[in-house]
C-alpha cells in the first residue's frame, strides 16, 4: 500500500494538489499550485537524477501548458473544452506509447519496481495490449466529457466531471496496481499473447503493473 501511495503521489501530484486547492480556493489558485507543483517537482527529480517517463512528461506537459492559458486569460474560457482537449490528446499519446520494445506502462511499472522486466515477448504485448487499454479510457472519457458539455451549463459540467471523472480514474490506478497478474493470466488464456518456452518465467510469476 505505500509502494502504491507513493506512486499515485508522484504520478498523480498535480491533480491531487489541484482538487484540494479548487475545493478550498477556487480554480485559478488550483491552476496556479498544479503549475507550482510541477516545475517544484521536475527541478527536484533532476537534482536527484530520477528518471522523467514518458507518462510523467505527458501530465507535466499538459498541466503546465493549459494551466498557463487559463491564468493568463481574463476568463477560465478553456474549461469548458480543456478536459475534453486533454483526454484525447492523451489517448493518443497512450496510442503511440503502446509502440515499441518497452510500452509506456511497462517503462512506468519497472522504474516503480526498480528493475526491468524479462525481455519476453509475452510481457511486451501484454503492457501494450494494457497501454492501448488506458487510450480507450481517455477516449472514452473525452466523448462523455464532450456530451456533459453540450448539454450542461458549466458549473454543472465541471461538477459532473469531477465526481465521475474522479471515481473512474480511481477504478483504473486500483485495476493497475492489484489485478495485473490476474489480468495477464486472462490475456493468456484468451491466447491474446505470443507462447514462450516451457524455459522460461512460468504464467505464476508474471510481472504485476502494481508495487
Amino acid at each position: 500500500m505505500r509502494g502504491a501511495l507513493r506512486w499515485i503521489i508522484a504520478d498523480f501530484g498535480p491533480l491531487i494538489i489541484f482538487w484540494v486547492l479548487n475545493l478550498s480556493f477556487g480554480i485559478r489558485i488550483a491552476i496556479a499550485g498544479s503549475v507550482l507543483f510541477i516545475i517544484a517537482d521536475s527541478l527536484w527529480r533532476w537534482r536527484r537524477g530520477l528518471p522523467f517517463t514518458r507518462l510523467y512528461l505527458l501530465t507535466a506537459t499538459l498541466t503546465v501548458v493549459f494551466g498557463c492559458v487559463d491564468l493568463l486569460a481574463v476568463t477560465p474560457f478553456m474549461l469548458k473544452y480543456e478536459a475534453v482537449i486533454t483526454n484525447a490528446f492523451t489517448g493518443c499519446a497512450f496510442v503511440v506509447g503502446a509502440r515499441g520494445p518497452r510500452p509506456m506502462l511497462q517503462e512506468l511499472a519497472e522504474q516503480r519496481q526498480g528493475n526491468p522486466f524479462p525481455d519476453r515477448p509475452d510481457i511486451t504485448r501484454f503492457f501494450g495490449l494494457f497501454t492501448l487499454l488506458w487510450a480507450g479510457y481517455f477516449f472514452v472519457k473525452a466523448a462523455a466529457y464532450l456530451a456533459v458539455g453540450a448539454m450542461m451549463p458549466l458549473t454543472q459540467a465541471m461538477a459532473v466531471r469531477s465526481v465521475a471523472g474522479s471515481a473512474s480514474l480511481a477504478l483504473m490506478i486500483a485495476l493497475s496496481v492489484t489485478q495485473g497478474r490476474r489480468l495477464f493470466g486472462l490475456c493468456q488464456r484468451l491466447r491474446m499473447l505470443p507462447s514462450v518456452p516451457e524455459t522460461q518465467t512460468p504464467p505464476a510469476e508474471a510481472p504485476p503493473l502494481g508495487p
